[in-house]
This record gives structure tokens, C-alpha cells and sequence, in this order.
């Protein structure tokens, strides 16, 4: 497990490293803002991730004056821009792809036909007849 999303700290401890009362991590918590794991004993129980969210949340609240509503947006929206920027890279892959396949096929027909293609002096080349006309 990364070490950041290990579950160590408990939420006293938590609150005084984001600079919050306990009181704050829950109610962050049901609005689901933060979701801490819980211990066999039921036990909030945050990890380095969850500290940094929880400094992200205050600084968005105090510093900008959002409501947690509007901080909730904006962690949605921030995980859908990750989200879309890992299909728009993946896609990107996908394209880079399929061009580098085309180009091979390009030059494969290429190869194909200069193959088949002879060119021949026009000494040796016959002239075509021209087919005769009936006459009635």
C-alpha cells in the first residue's frame, strides 16, 4: 500500500496537523469531503492523503470563502478533469498507434507495386494498332 493512503493518524491528531478541531473532520466527513478508514474498534483513522485533502478543504474554505458545497464541487470536478485527462492520454496513445499503422501499410503497398511496375524504354514498346472501321 502507498505510504501517503496508509491509515496512521488518529483524528486528534489529524485535526491538529490540517489545524481543526476534531469536531470539523466529521462533519468533513458527512459531507463527504473526507473519508477516513476506520480501525477494528471503530476508530477514525486518516492517512497522509487525507491530511492533504483536509489542508486543500481549509484553504478553499477560509482563504477563498467557499462553502462546503462549493468545495465539494470542486473536488468532483477536479476528479473528473483527472479522469479526463487520463482517457484524453489514452487516446492520444491509441491515435500515435493507429498512424504508425498506417504509415506501415502505406509503405508496404508501396513496396508492393514498384514490384510490379517496369519501366521499359519506349524503342521496345510496340505501338497499339487502332482497331479498323467497318465500312457498309
Amino acid at each position: 500500500m502507498d505510504i501517503k493512503k496508509r491509515p496512521v493518524f488518529m483524528i486528534g491528531v489529524a485535526a491538529e496537523l490540517i489545524g481543526v478541531h476534531p469536531q470539523t473532520l466529521r462533519m468533513y466527513e458527512q459531507k463527504g469531503l473526507l473519508r477516513p478508514r476506520k480501525s477494528l474498534k471503530n476508530t477514525r483513522l486518516y492517512s497522509q492523503e487525507d491530511i492533504e485533502l483536509g489542508r486543500y478543504i481549509q484553504r478553499l474554505t477560509q482563504e477563498m470563502g467557499m462553502n462546503l458545497a462549493g468545495v465539494k464541487k470542486i473536488l468532483e470536478l477536479e476528479q473528473q478533469i483527472r479522469v479526463l485527462r487520463a482517457e484524453n492520454e489514452r487516446l492520444r496513445r491509441e491515435i500515435e498507434r493507429r498512424e504508425q499503422e498506417h504509415e506501415r501499410l502505406v509503405a508496404e503497398v508501396h513496396r508492393s507495386y514498384r514490384r510490379e511496375i517496369v519501366l521499359m524504354p519506349r524503342r521496345e514498346i510496340a505501338p497499339l494498332r487502332q482497331p479498323r472501321r467497318e465500312t457498309r
